[in-house]
């Protein structure tokens, strides 16, 4: 970066000395080396806080910050996980201010290493940081905005990032609200006294609620069981039973003792109101509250373990990552919650992604809140493509739109995570599956340490997309399958890139080809791919105009003259064919899975009945293709060997090649002095004994033939793509006529393999 300073490009050369591997990532205006990861320090027997601000201190050339002076940081949380890392967190403060998000993550290995470094603080202020309107005038501006009973409330001042980037001093005020089950949160600029942010801390499982103050609110009510002891009440025996299983799977998968991790008592409440259609997580009361429901869209929520398990969820999130619930932030916390509300419903391998089935709409079957295998299956997105944006002047609003449609836009992380168990392809890219295990334990450790907060965080896609990168990496490494398919899963829903081992290739072509109208040849049109590697999956994109497409057959031709028929003479007297074709759909496409790509591609369309035209107006495809690593070899036989005439035996020269791999292109240069080559055959033996004729009695009179054969314009050679390179070759010229005669000079042998 051309900015940063000559302390920084000094302090860098430090850190790679190391290890030449550590990478930084800077900030956009190269103020803050906003993530640094690699072995970055030396081994060390200090406890993990003074090896954190170690750490800092010796590399505070890094960090270009203005006025230092006024800037402290302090320790808000230092935790060890099962692998024996700790993870520090620090929340910096400007002048005795609060920055809000602002933090520091430094996590430390087995060895007192310093392994990563996460930094999001602001570098300076230049806004003055005296309010100029208390906190009672900013609380009559929440007031007014509720427009409902207020009680108790909480204010401090704080330093306040806004979505644009803004500075801003803000009063950060929690409000309840009467009959609500948790706090509204609001930043309300402590100058001009404007709402900045709001959000609620209430986390539901759905949308709608159904109230009713019959059976009162109070909580945490009357104690009914304590320990072992058991009820009559299924409803409240189910919420007790479930509480213990729920406390069992996080000790038992990852060590982790009650939401604290401290061995906090696990507190529940049911039949909470009357009809009450919800069950939440409440920060302020720290307990779980689960409602009867109405019998029409919910039956007891308690009843369900992974509703139990979503709501115990949002208990661990609010102690670690501290997600904000609005927008991206609340979305990740609704998909952690669904994440694990699904581990902890499943014994093994995961048979049901559905969350709350259930007691979700009792009357109805197969329904469910979420389906983290298929969001889209109940409305929700499972790409970027189709996130759900707040327009750019309007606030969340949990009646106007979901706090930032964070119950909708969660459906595209969690098909991410479905990705990394499962496996599948999706939107072209091809990720390979991992299994619960190590997915489960991905994620635990990217919520609970890479996410940690030292205050409310604001946490976006991207930013859990390389919290879970991270925890692979500090579990498996960052190169092997685990952190290609994190990388993979989460481009397959539009965050990110894919491994670099896969690309992404997309062509498509417009010939606008008349399709003759009864003939069996028909149209063709070719698409030419120049790059290398193996089809991992494949989507086939065709319009065309026709006035009766069930006289149409479309077939797709590989480089390697492999078929695939993509439509059959069917859809009856419908016009017009306007189709994605995927594996999925059309299993003919199957044919190419594994198969190199590098070559001419052609759609083929023919008309097989008469009186009905039309026009092949555009194709395209979309190829996830996974790069291999290239390797040439090859050799030259200098033969001078004399071609028997009219001999059927002809003659024989043969090359060994050493070289173990799998052929992706191979050229064949032939060099025959000859006086009639249209007497000559020529044939290519590869190690397996496939033989293909590279000349076979053309040329009539002509003399000579030196030439070079090429896989990648000669269909001859295309059956020996994929082959063994490794063996030996033969080269066989026969002469099948008398009187010409002719010398096998030189040939040569040029493959490409992986």
């Amino acid at each position: 970066m051309t900015h940063l300073t000559t302390k920084q490009n000094e302090a860098s050369r430090r850190l790679f000395h190391f290890d030449a591997k550590n990478k930084i990532f800077w900030s956009d205006d190269g103020k803050i080396a906003k993530f640094i990861k690699g072995k970055l320090s030396s081994p060390s027997q200090n406890n993990a806080e003074t090896v954190a601000l170690t750490f800092i201190s010796d590399n505070q050339d890094l960090f270009s910050l203005d006025d230092q002076a006024s800037q402290r940081l302090e320790t808000a949380s230092i935790e060890q996980d099962k692998q024996g890392h700790y993870h520090v967190c620090l929340a910096q403060y400007i002048r005795d201010i609060p920055v809000h998000e602002g933090s520091i993550q430094i996590h430390i290995n087995q060895e007192g290493v310093v392994t990563a470094y996460k930094d999001n603080r602001l570098p300076g202020v230049n806004i003055n940081l005296q309010p100029d309107i208390s906190g009672k005038a900013a609380l009559k501006t929440i007031v007014n905005d509720i427009a409902l009973e207020c009680g108790q409330q909480k204010s401090s001042l704080c330093i306040y990032r806004h979505s644009d980037n803004t500075i801003h001093l803000a009063w950060d005020i929690d409000v309840e609200v009467i009959g609500e089950p948790g706090p509204r949160c609001y930043f309300i600029d402590a100058h001009d006294g404007s709402i900045l942010y709001r959000f609620s801390e209430s986390r539901g499982v759905m949308q709608r609620q159904t109230y009713s103050a019959d059976n009162g609110d109070e909580l945490p009510g009357a104690l009914v069981l304590d320990g072992n002891q058991s009820s009559t009440d299924d409803v409240i025996q189910a919420a007790h039973d479930n509480a213990k299983e729920v406390h069992q799977y996080y000790l038992g998968t990852f060590g982790r003792d009650s939401y604290d991790n401290r061995g906090a008592p696990i507190v529940s409440t049911v039949h909470f109101k009357r009809q009450y259609n919800n069950a939440y997580w409440s920060s302020y009361y720290r307990q779980m509250v689960y409602g009867d429901g109405d019998g029409v869209d919910f039956s007891p929520l308690a009843y369900a373990l992974d509703i139990v398990g979503h709501e115990f969820t949002h208990a661990v999130t609010s102690q670690t990552a501290r997600f904000i619930y609005a927008e991206q932030s609340g979305a990740l916390d609704e998909f952690f919650a669904d994440f694990f509300g699904v581990m902890i419903s499943n014994d093994g391998e995961i048979n049901d992604w559905l969350m709350g089935e259930g007691v979700y709409t009792p009357l109805r079957s197969g329904d469910a809140l979420r389906d983290l295998s298929n969001p889209t299956r109940f409305g929700l997105p499972d790409h970027m493509d189709n996130f759900m944006h707040l327009r750019p002047d309007e606030l969340p609003d949990a009646v106007k739109n979901d706090l930032g449609w964070l119950h909708f836009n969660c459906g595209i992380p969690s098909k991410a995570a479905y990705l990394n168990i499962s496996g599948s392809s999706h939107h072209g890219i091809r990720v390979q599956g991992i299994g619960r295990e190590k997915t489960e334990q991905i994620y635990y450790l990217g919520l609970t340490e890479y996410l940690r907060s030292a205050g409310r965080s604001r946490w976006t896609f991207m930013q859990a997309r390389y919290a879970v990168l991270n925890a692979c990496r500090q579990l498996f490494g960052d190169d092997g399958e685990e952190y290609a398919s994190v990388k993979n899963a989460w481009a397959a829903v539009g965050i990110g890139e894919p491994a670099e081992q896969f690309v992404i290739i997309e062509k498509e072509t417009n010939p606008a080809l008349l399709i003759p109208d009864n003939d069996p040849a028909g149209v063709s049109s070719p698409l030419q791919v120049e790059e290398q590697g193996i089809l991992k999956n494949f989507s086939v994109f065709v319009m065309i105009t026709h006035s009766y497409i069930n006289d149409l057959t479309i077939k797709l031709v590989s480089p390697a003259g492999e078929e695939a028929v993509l439509h059959q003479r069917s859809g009856g007297p419908e016009d017009d064919i306007i189709e994605e074709y995927t594996p999925e759909d059309t299993p003919a496409l199957l044919t190419f899975m594994g198969d190199t790509v590098q070559g001419e591609w052609q759609l083929v369309v023919s008309d097989h009945a008469r009186a009905d035209e039309g026009t092949l107006d555009s194709w395209g495809f979309t190829m996830a293709v996974e790069k291999i690593e290239q390797k040439t070899t090859g050799k030259e036989v200098t033969a001078d060997l004399t071609i028997p005439d009219n001999d059927p035996a002809g003659v024989i020269s043969r090359m060994t090649l050493e070289e173990d791999g799998a052929i992706l292109h191979l050229d064949v240069e032939v060099d025959i002095s000859h006086t009639w080559i249209g007497d000559l055959q020529v044939a290519l033996i590869s190690p397996s004994g496939e033989e293909v004729i590279l000349h076979n009695n053309t040329g009539k009179s002509r003399h000579d033939i030196k030439k070079t054969y090429s896989s990648r314009t000669d269909d001859m050679l295309r059956p020996l793509i994929g082959t063994a390179t490794k063996g030996e070759w033969t080269l066989r010229v026969t002469d099948s006529a008398d009187e010409d005669t002719g010398i096998l000079n030189m040939w040569n042998l040029t493959v490409l393999y992986s």
